[in-house]
């Protein structure tokens, strides 16, 4: 299953006929907002009697779904959940587009892309708070992400926030490579790829394909841009790698990025 497969039909099938009239009113009242689409999931704003946070992904062709409203935490589908998939269905020219944004923000200067954030950061204060966190070093990001694997359980809520915050700890990495720290971003990526494959192996579940790939791309793109490029160190990163079960390190072409560097094995 795909977003793109939904459909009137299929919505009427996921919830009671009360609870789809109720998320359709929500939908059409334009109670549904801040709309966002990742590759597989959707994200927004349900503003009912109080405000709710809605998340529903698709991965290994299932539906799942997060809602704060005390419904969810029984097991149902609530209203709000319906209420986003029936904007979807019905609308979804109103969801910004995660990988089209990334095109569209590649056609500004930095000028203009500093203009953007100062102005975000003067009307929403989660911006705020995120410009105001001080730089992690090393071994704080390496800890973090420490934590996120000890947390996280085989139920689909908490792999995707396990993602969300695996991400986190990915803008760091970039920070740090930014600032001329390419052995140690490389690191970072090496220690995600890694303990993402672990996870995986120790739940028998999938984190999305697109995760891994972005890591394995740029953790590649930081071997070829470091001058000083400790081969040894790298070669005991690959066979670590290659230690991990064939079944999730599938998408990781490690045969090649050994043969670039000439390594052994």
């Amino acid at each position: 299953m795909r977003f793109e497969e939904l459909d009137i039909e299929t919505l009427k099938h996921i919830g009671t006929e009360e609870t789809n009239a109720q998320a359709r009113a929500l939908a059409q009242g334009r109670r549904v907002q801040n709309l966002y689409r990742l590759p597989n999931r959707l994200l927004g704003t349900i503003r009912d009697e109080e405000t709710f946070q809605v998340e529903v992904k698709i991965e290994d062709d299932q539906l799942s779904y997060e809602c704060s409203c005390p419904q969810v935490e029984g097991g149902e589908v609530c209203s709000h959940v319906l209420a986003l998939l029936w904007a979807w269905v019905e609308e979804p020219g109103r969801f910004l587009n995660q990988t089209e944004l990334k095109d569209h923000l590649k056609k500004y200067s930095k000028k203009e892309l500093v203009d953007i954030i100062l102005n975000l950061s003067e009307r929403v204060p989660n911006v705020r708070g995120i410009l105001k966190e001080e730089d992690q070093g090393l071994e704080d990001i390496l800890e973090s992400i420490d934590r996120v694997m000890e947390e996280t359980s085989g139920d689909s809520p908490a792999l995707a926030d396990a993602e969300n915050k695996l991400r986190q700890a990915q803008v760091r990495a970039d920070r740090l490579a930014q600032s001329g720290y390419l052995a140690e971003a490389r690191s970072i990526y090496f220690y995600l790829l890694d303990n993402i494959l672990s996870l995986e192996e120790r739940l028998q579940k999938f984190f999305s394909p697109e995760l891994k790939k972005e890591l394995f791309e740029e953790y590649c793109q930081f071997i070829h841009e470091d001058r000083q490029l400790e081969k040894e160190l790298v070669q005991q990163e690959i066979e670590q790698l290659e230690s991990r079960s064939p079944t999730f390190r599938s998408d990781l072409d490690l045969a090649e990025i050994k043969r670039e560097l000439n390594l052994s094995g």
